[in-house]
């Protein structure tokens, strides 16, 4: 019975998923077939979703009516953005969608006076002409009587922090003191009165504040004054707010001369992004061609990293037939990909280090792209990899592994299958595979986090022939690159996700596994020679682990506890988005999208310092990289901040070459490579 109980169970969450994907497509009748068999109309995804909220996104007003008519709630939100169906067809601009939904929350008295005026000054300001027109032409709710009961608890706690409103670099703090909170405004301090569990009103003054955040998170406040709203992230603790000027080294800094190193793969030697004794340059400026060796054209666009090794340079590229170039840089949240599926061609260049000439071009591929991509992404996205033989190229939106001897014959090509990672949220929200290939004992390993059925495997670097595959069971799509930890204890694969996993890397048997951690996890994992330490910045997590090698089994720590025997220390905050960390003689980096750089001890965990990179703000997507004393960190508008690495921040330099830049540098022999997404800039002293 229990067997049949489960079973009956499982097929009900699968059903649901059909009517939630007979939503997306508008399929009328395929909702109608799933409901009529007896499918809950209100059946949810793992963040509480049901086939209303898929209908309103795409604006499918008949499935829409028809899920209304079989009883949906208007009022479920999911559980990590917290958006209605209704919200969500405002926000995607489905007017007519959205006020059908209008019209039946006011006909069934769900819809308050205070949510009917949000919606009303929302659609104001993002231009919904209509439903602004069908909301001042109708009679809004009465509003709630004065009600003397006391607000749910509140968590304040939760809510201490610092604020900073980015449009005018304005900080302000939350603190609890007594039994409640207050906001400390530059001089003045002002008691918050509680009007809700996330609202407050400003003590004595015509403002308020409140809180927002996703996945239960506490991640900005909305500070009223008068008329006027800010949008204020928030930020942990004290941040530097010197750091725009340039400051002499302290130290000598000059490079000592090492043996040249190639750098091989994302982010380098084993994705350490160090590069001590290669010389590269602490000044440069492409506009006046300073220390500037060449600026290399290449054709299409990519935000896969550059590679080198000898006097090679291997980048990929990818050309839209339809000419699209589309792409937007910045801080945003858009999820909405760039629909082009025109034929593109897939191209690999070897560049030749001395004066960026090309040396090779060659077309891996002439087709239709297997998905779509973000608006901050390509159809090439992973970076190579290369032993010094060979160059292995991963294309998810084409299905294929590629091998290439240097001189740039095809020694074979693997089908793999299309990998479509997208939106964790909706599969249809296609964003692009971006995980790159690692090579390891004559093996190049693949981490294919995708929609369906997710896996990691290795490849054997001489036929292409699969070694061995492991399912990544529970996982959703995600982003970062996987790592090798080489020592003692015995090697282990390490990989970023919802879970943290470590595997054996010759045989991909799970070792440990490690949680909770945010949904979309971009940053690679990074290992010394004690210690493996993996970050990730999304909700509804934003750790920071540093794991002992060795461990096994599942390391998850218990509820208040930041440390073990297999974890030297952890944070549930702080961990960052986008960049990857750096660990730099003895010190942890991370760098936020918004150029928040934190120091970190490596051995213990505390925090160092905090600065904003360059004394400014800006959108930081490319990884920092380290070397001779110096760590280098690359704005998406090509800007690099040069800073003494150490326990005090100090910046040293500040550079730049034109055109967008989301690549993580290579360094190799005295040269520093930047790959912009049209060119490839290759920066050495004289």
């Amino acid at each position: 019975m229990i067997l049949v109980a489960l079973l009956l169970f499982v097929l009900a969450l699968d059903q649901g998923e059909d009517l939630r994907e007979a939503a997306r497509r508008g399929d009328l009748e395929r909702a109608k077939a799933l409901l009529d068999a007896g499918v809950p109309v209100d059946a949810k995804n793992r963040y509480g979703a049901t086939a209303l909220f898929f209908a309103a996104d795409r604006g499918h007003l008949p499935l829409i009516q028809l899920l209304i008519e079989r009883g949906a709630s208007t009022e479920v939100s999911d559980t990590f953005y917290g958006m209605t169906p209704l919200v969500r067809a405002i926000d995607r601009g489905h007017e007519e969608s959205a006020i059908f939904l209008l019209k039946h929350a006011l006909a069934s008295g769900h819809l308050n006076r205070e949510s009917f005026d949000e919606i009303l000054e929302e659609s104001k300001s993002s231009g919904r002409a209509e439903v602004v027109r069908f909301l001042e032409s109708t009679t809004p709710p009465a509003p709630a009587p004065a009600s003397e009961a006391p607000p749910e608890e509140i968590d304040f706690t939760s809510l201490v922090g610092r604020y900073r409103i980015e449009a005018k670099g304005e900080v302000f703090a939350v603190e609890k003191m007594d039994e409640g909170l207050v906001i400390r405004l530059g001089e003045k301090t002002v008691p918050l009165e509680a009007r809700g569990v996330r609202e407050f009103a400003l003590g004595g003054s015509a403002g308020a504040l409140a809180f927002g955040g996703r996945g239960g998170m506490v991640e900005y406040a909305l500070l009223t004054r008068g008329s006027e709203t800010a949008y204020a992230p928030r930020e942990e603790g004290d941040i530097l707010g010197a750091g725009g000027n340039v400051a002499a080294a302290s130290g000598d800094l000059r490079p000592e001369a090492a043996a040249p190193a190639p750098w091989p793969s994302f982010r380098g030697p084993n994705g350490s992004g160090i590069a001590d004794g290669q010389r590269i340059p602490l000044e440069w400026d492409s506009g006046a061609r300073k220390n500037v060796r060449f600026a290399t054209p290449i054709e299409g666009f990519s935000v896969s990293s550059p590679i080198v090794w000898g006097e090679r340079i291997f980048v990929l590229s990818a050309s839209s037939g339809a000419s699209d170039r589309t792409f937007r840089t910045g801080l945003y949240g858009d999820v909405t990909p760039i629909d082009d599926l025109s034929e593109h061609r897939w191209l690999l260049y070897a560049l030749d280090t001395r004066d960026g000439r090309v040396v090779w071009e060659r077309e891996l591929e002439r087709a239709r792209p297997g998905t779509k991509r973000h608006p901050k992404s390509s159809q090439a996205n992973a970076t190579p990899a290369t032993d010094g033989k060979r160059i292995m190229s991963l294309l998810g939106s084409t299905g294929f592994l590629y091998c290439h001897d240097f001189e740039g014959n095809l020694l074979w090509k693997k089908e793999i299958g299309i990998l479509n990672s997208g939106w964790f949220y909706d599969p249809d929200y296609q964003w692009g595979h971006s995980s790159s290939p690692i090579l390891y004992d004559g093996r190049v390993i693949v981490q294919a986090d995708v929609h369906g059925s997710p896996f990691i495997a290795a490849y054997d670097l001489e036929s292409g022939d699969e070694v061995w595959r492991t399912a990544r069971e529970g996982e959703i799509p995600t982003f970062a690159t996987p790592t090798v930890y080489r020592g003692p204890t015995g090697d282990e694969l390490v990989t970023n996700g919802t879970r943290i996993r470590g595997y054996d890397p010759k045989t991909g048997t799970l070792l440990w596994h490690l949680g909770p951690n945010s949904e979309i996890p971009v940053g690679s994992p990074v290992v010394t020679s004690d210690l493996i330490y993996v970050t990730a910045g999304y909700p509804p997590i934003k750790p920071i682990y540093a794991i002992r090698p060795g461990s096994r089994g599942d390391l998850a720590l218990p509820a208040g506890v930041d440390k073990s025997e297999a974890l030297a220390w952890s944070k549930t905050r702080g961990g960052t988005y986008i960049p990857s960390p750096v660990v730099y003689r003895g010190y942890v980096y991370t760098n936020e999208n918004n150029g928040l750089l934190v120091c970190y001890d490596a051995a213990t965990g505390e925090i160092v310092y905090r600065a904003r990179i360059g004394g400014t703000g800006g959108a930081y997507a490319a990884s920092p990289i380290a070397a001779d004393g110096r760590l280098y960190f690359t704005t998406e508008e090509g800007e690099t901040f040069v800073v003494e690495a150490g326990p005090e921040y100090r910046l040293l330099a500040k550079n730049r070459v034109e055109g967008v830049v989301l690549s993580t540098p290579a360094a190799s022999d005295g040269l520093l490579v930047i790959r912009t997404l049209e060119q490839v800039y290759g920066i050495a002293n004289p």
